[in-house]
C-alpha cells in the first residue's frame, strides 16, 4: 500500500508533465499509482508500478512504437499482477505496422498474468490501432464503452480479448497462445468482429454467460485452439450462431465436435457455425470488406 508522503511525491512528479500536454520520450517515464486529468502525449518508454487511471476529463495519446511496460508486482498474492492502465476518458493509441505500440510485462523472463490488463470503463472514445498486448492476466478488457481495435496482436495471456455490454468493432486483430482468444459476455452488446485470427489459444471463443445471439462474429480464422474452438460457459442457455467462419481442414462434423455446448452438457445452448468458409480469410485484408468500417 502506497502511503501519503508517497502518493504526494508520484503526483507531483507526475503533474509537472501532465499539466502540461508534453510528450513523455527519453529517459523512460517511470509512474507508480496516478491519475491523468489532461491531454497527454507518451512516446518512447513508460515503466507502470501501480495503476495509472485516465479520468473523465484525460486523453491519453500514444505516439507509434511507444512501450509500455508493467512492473510484475503482486502485493495481494492473488497470482496477478498489480499494475494496469484504466482508461475513463480518452484513448487513441494508433501504431503502425512498422511501429506498433507495446505493452509487456517488465519482467526479465516475462509470463502470463504478470501485469493485470489495459481496463477501459465506461470510457468516452477510444482508439487502438496496430498494438501488440502481451503477458497481462487479460490484454483487453472494454466495458460499458464504445471501442475500435484493429490490426491487433492479443498473446500469452490468460484472455485475449474480453468484453462485456459495450459497442464494439474488433476486426484484423490476432489472438494467440492464450487460455482464453476471446471471452465475452454479451448482455446487450453491439458487437461485430471479423477478419480476425482466433488461433493456437486452450480454447478460442469462451461465451460465459448472457448472450442473445446478437453479436456478429463472422468471416474469422477459428483454427488450431487446443480444448475447444468454441466453449459455452455455465450460465450460457441460449444458443450462439457463428456464421461464415474458417475452421481450418475440419469437416463440419468434425468442427462441432470442437465446440463445448448442448451436446456435452444439456443446461447449455447449442453453437452453430453455418456456412462455413471453404479457406482462410485474409486478415489484413480486412478495408476491402464491404462494410468494414462502422
Amino acid at each position: 500500500m502506497f502511503t501519503l508522503a508517497s502518493i504526494r511525491l508520484v503526483l507531483f512528479v507526475a503533474a509537472t508533465c501532465l499539466l502540461s500536454s508534453c510528450t513523455l520520450g527519453a529517459p523512460a517515464l517511470r509512474l507508480k499509482s496516478g491519475v491523468i486529468e489532461d491531454k497527454v502525449v507518451w512516446s518512447g518508454e513508460v515503466r507502470i508500478d501501480g495503476i495509472v487511471t485516465v479520468k473523465k476529463s484525460g486523453h491519453l495519446v500514444i505516439q507509434p512504437g511507444t512501450k509500455i511496460l508493467f512492473e510484475p508486482r503482486d502485493e495481494d498474492g492473488d497470482g496477478i499482477g498489480d499494475a494496469e492502465l484504466l482508461i475513463e476518458g480518452s484513448l487513441t493509441a494508433r501504431g503502425t505496422k512498422e511501429a506498433p505500440i507495446i505493452f509487456t510485462s517488465a519482467a526479465d523472463q516475462p509470463k502470463p498474468s504478470d501485469w493485470k490488463y489495459l481496463y477501459l470503463d465506461f470510457a468516452r472514445d477510444v482508439e487502438l490501432d496496430y498494438i501488440v498486448s502481451e503477458y497481462a492476466y487479460s490484454g483487453l478488457q472494454v466495458h460499458f464503452c464504445r471501442a475500435r481495435v484493429t490490426n491487433s496482436i492479443f498473446r500469452y495471456k490468460v484472455d485475449g480479448l474480453r468484453f462485456s455490454t459495450v459497442n464494439l468493432f474488433a476486426v484484423g486483430n490476432r489472438m494467440h497462445d492464450n487460455q482464453h482468444g476471446l471471452r465475452y459476455e454479451e448482455r446487450g452488446s453491439e458487437a461485430i468482429i471479423h477478419h480476425n485470427d482466433i488461433r493456437d489459444n486452450e480454447v478460442g471463443i469462451f461465451v460465459v454467460t448472457r448472450s442473445t445471439d446478437r453479436a456478429q462474429i463472422k468471416q474469422n480464422n477459428i483454427t488450431g485452439n487446443r480444448q475447444y474452438n468454441v466453449k459455452l460457459g455455465w450460465q450460457q442457455p441460449g444458443d450462439v450462431t457463428l456464421p461464415n467462419n474458417w475452421w481450418g481442414s475440419l469437416t463440419p462434423d468434425a468442427v462441432k465436435e470442437t465446440f463445448l455446448d448442448h451436446k456435452i452438457d444439456v443446461s447449455l445452448g447449442h453453437v452453430s457455425a453455418p456456412e462455413p468458409l471453404t479457406g482462410p480469410v485474409n486478415v489484413s485484408d480486412w478495408q476491402k470488406h464491404e462494410g468494414a468500417a462502422p
